[in-house]
Formats: structure tokens, sequence, C-alpha cells
């Protein structure tokens, strides 16, 4: 009798483990404390792209005839499966929705099927504070704002007014679990001056310092700075960049993703040691170059990366950033007559090997991604590139 109640006593244990490891994909046993953790509620991932552009080409080979609509998803179609296993994705908006006439360089305005394209590929989150911004002025610029709103995208570095700006700066992005806090600036305008009551993030240390000091008096688990700075064309961040990456990590930023020069320069993940003498978790990418764009065969200028890492953070809010990786990303243009052409971003990882592809591009693209792992193998600090499984 007794034999017989000792097994089942083994047995109706043996069940409730059971239970409790079978409850959820996601959940995980711990002995120590006899409770159910979920392992993916305080992790999150997050991808940042270079600059989104539009030059003149572009716009005119995304026209539909048949439609009267502009049709720029093949741009994005081979990117998509990245951004379909992210969690955040994070653009650089180098255009204006700023309505006919339809132009590229110098004064850049897009159509709006550009941004529900863009949407659609999944990316989700904007920083707007560039150059290029005000390139149709005050009119031009409500219009692009009203209409990234009206598509759905949380957007920050750009506002319409300060009741604008007092709802979009930081931007907040929400999780799994994780409170974020994104700002965004710009070093100018090219020469343009904002009207009344638009309000465009300028590169100001004070004024960044005072945002810093706030979010670290908020229940943030991440704070994040995007800047728009450097010098075009050139691979090396200068003083005033990395200067200002130090001034953010001191004062409470774990992540700098730089943009603007149109070329990629180094990315770092380190240990920074703060002049109070405490250690945290960074991550910078001085210049992430284009994500999309005509730039042609100009060399260095005809791809860009993307970065892409985890946010972990234990239950006392500590946080760490996990498996930093690039992705190399190259435009490949397609001819398809009338001198228009087929626009594609293409992951390196997936069509380094593309047997397919016309051996002129390949060579193109070969030189593009030659000259990437050449300043990446050097100078890059903890931040591999993305390593396709076989």
């Amino acid at each position: 009798m007794k034999n017989i109640n000792l097994i089942s006593i083994i047995i109706l244990i043996s069940l409730l483990f059971t239970s409790c490891n079978t409850s959820g994909q996601n959940e995980e046993f711990d002995i120590e404390t006899d409770t159910i953790k979920n392992s993916t509620k305080n992790k999150v991932s997050l991808l940042f792209l270079g600059d989104i552009m539009q030059h003149d080409l572009q716009i005119q080979s995304a026209y539909v005839p048949e439609t009267g609509k502009y049709d720029f998803s093949s741009q994005f179609k081979h990117v998509k499966p990245i951004f379909d296993s992210t969690d955040i994705v994070i653009g650089n908006l180098e255009v204006t929705l700023a309505g006919k006439p339809y132009k590229g360089y110098p004064r850049f305005s897009s159509p709006d099927d550009l941004a529900w394209d863009i949407k659609k590929a999944g990316i989700d989150y904007l920083v707007t504070a560039n150059n290029h911004m005000y390139d149709r002025g005050k009119k031009g610029f409500e219009r692009t704002m009203h209409m990234l709103d009206s598509i759905g995208f949380k957007r920050t570095g750009t506002f319409i007014d300060k009741e604008d700006k007092k709802k979009n700066h930081p931007m907040i992005i929400e999780k799994n679990n994780f409170k974020i806090a994104l700002f965004n600036y710009t070093y100018g305008l090219n020469g343009n001056v904002p009207e009344k009551p638009s309000i465009i993030n300028s590169i100001k240390k004070e004024e960044i310092k005072k945002d810093l000091i706030n979010a670290s008096n908020s229940d943030y688990d991440a704070v994040i700075i995007c800047f728009h700075w450097g010098v075009e064309y050139k691979h090396q961040p200068n003083n005033e960049q990395i200067d200002l990456a130090d001034l953010c990590f001191e004062n409470g930023a774990d992540i700098v993703i730089g943009s603007h020069p149109h070329v990629i320069q180094r990315m770092e993940h380190k240990t920074y040691k703060t002049d109070s003498g405490d250690e945290k978790d960074v991550l910078v990418a001085y210049s992430l170059g284009n994500f999309v764009s005509n730039y042609g065969t100009w060399r260095y200028c005809d791809g860009g990366t993307m970065i892409k890492f985890s946010l972990t953070k234990t239950d006392e809010g500590n946080l760490s950033i996990i498996d930093p990786e690039y992705h190399l990303i190259w435009v490949y243009r397609e001819p398809k007559g009338n001198k228009l052409m087929n626009y594609y971003v293409l992951p390196v990882a997936d069509f380094e090997n593309d047997k397919d592809m016309k051996q002129s591009d390949k060579n193109q693209m070969n030189i593009f991604i030659n000259d990437s792992r050449k300043l990446y193998d050097v100078e890059n600090i903890g931040v591999p590139e993305y390593k396709k499984e076989q």
C-alpha cells in the first residue's frame, strides 16, 4: 500500500513538472526559485538602416503608366525578410513628401507611394532630422509630417510645432517589455532656416545634455541617439563625431547611430568608462552609408550597411547589448528600357555568390564588398559581419 502511494506521488509530481515545462514554447522553469520565466520577455532586437533616398531616375523608374501611381516596392523586397525577423526597424528618411513636382537632388520631394511602400516593407520607425528635410520650405515640411502621421509611422527629429515636439521628442518605443527613448539631431539644413512654428532638432551640445539628463530621470530601459553628422564621403569619423558620441555616453545614452556621409564608417561595441568611474555597455555606428539611392557606380556610395543587435535586461533593469552584427547591402540597378531602371537593395549575404547576376554587375558589387570589408575588418570593434547559415 505504501509503495502504491509512493508511486502515485511520484507520478503526480512528474505530471506537474511536465505541465510547467510545456505550458508555452518561450517559457523556462527556474528550479532555484520555483518560478516560470518567459525567455523572450526581456529581449528585443533592433535594426538600423542608412539613408533612404530617391533621386530623379529612381522616381521616374517607379512610375506605373497604367495606374498613374508609383511603385517602389521592388527596392525593398529582398531585405524584407531581415525586417520581418527583427522587432524594431528604424530608417533615416532623407527626402520630403512635399508633393509635386517630384524631384531628387538638390531639393528632394518623393511621391507619397514611397512612404506607403517602406511601411509595407516593415519599416515602422523613422528619424527625419537631416539636411534635406526643409528642402521645400514650411509647406512641404508640414505636408511631410502630416503624411507620415497619416500612414502610421512613429517619427522624431522634426516637429510641426511645440505640441508635436512634446509628443514625439523623444520617440518612445515600447516592445517586449522594453521602453526605449530615441532622440534625433542634425548638423544643419543646407542653409535653410525653419519658419515658425516648425522645429528641427539641431546638434547643440547643451540641449543634448539636457535631453539626456531628462531621460535619465525617466523609466527608460535604453536611450538611443541618431545623429545626422560628419563629412560627406569621408570614411573616418571626425573629432566632432567622436566627441559627441562620448558626450552622449557620458550623459546616459547607450547607443549612437550616425548618418549623412553617404559612405560607411566604423562601428564599436565596447565598455565605456564614465568620468565617475562607472562602466557601461555601449554601441556606436558612426555612419551606415546609403540604404537606397541612385549613386550608381560611384565607388563607396552604391551601397551601405545595416546594423542589427539585441537588448537584454535583468530583472533589476541592467542593460546589455548583445549579438551586434552588420549586414552589407548593395543597390542593384537593372535596366528596363528608355534609360529607366529597376532598383533592388540586395543583402550581400544572399547575393554575393549569385550565379545569375551579369558579370559586370557582380564585379561592381564585389568592389563595394571588398572596400567595405577592408574598412570594417581593420576598424570595427566587437561588431562582426552577419554570416548566413549554410
